[in-house]
């Protein structure tokens, strides 16, 4: 059966096949230096910033970022923008239209000012963010492509 109808019928069977197929996988995987770095990268970056991140992990800046780009096939910036966008779009989620101040919002997720973040979700996501509302209906993959549902 094709996962996305498996999906739809029953999430919680798609995620116990989708389990049965890739935790043997999972579980022969064998982590060398880069992706070990790019794990501490990963929990380094809820702390601190990617500026600070070579002297938190007593590497080079482009140690980190040759690592990093290995494992993940993303830059530093790439992987923090998409991170900045998927707690966004989560947060905004769970609001309701009425509770959501833009300006509020953007000074929340680091954007110097409402019409900074309105272009950076019209450039991400490509569409306004009261369309957004309306919709609400995107997914967002690994490399940040975005579609609707």
């Amino acid at each position: 059966m094709n996962f996305f109808v498996l999906a739809r019928q029953s999430p919680e069977a798609c995620i116990t096949r989708l389990e049965s197929i890739l935790t043997p996988w999972m579980e022969q995987i064998q982590h060398d230096q880069h992706s070990q770095l790019t794990f501490r990268v990963v929990e380094a970056l809820q702390e601190v910033s990617i500026a600070v991140l070579a002297d938190k992990l007593f590497c080079s800046k482009r140690t980190i970022e040759r690592s990093f780009r290995r494992v993940t096939g993303l830059t530093l910036k790439q992987y923090q923008a998409m991170t900045k966008l998927e707690l966004m779009l989560e947060y905004l989620y769970q609001k309701q239209a009425w509770q959501i101040d833009w300006v509020d919002i953007a000074f929340q997720f680091g954007f110097s000012d409402q019409p900074h973040l309105i272009r950076y979700l019209k450039q991400q996501i490509g569409t306004t963010p009261n369309k957004y509302l309306l919709e609400r209906g995107f997914t967002i993959d690994i490399y940040g492509s975005v579609s609707s549902s």
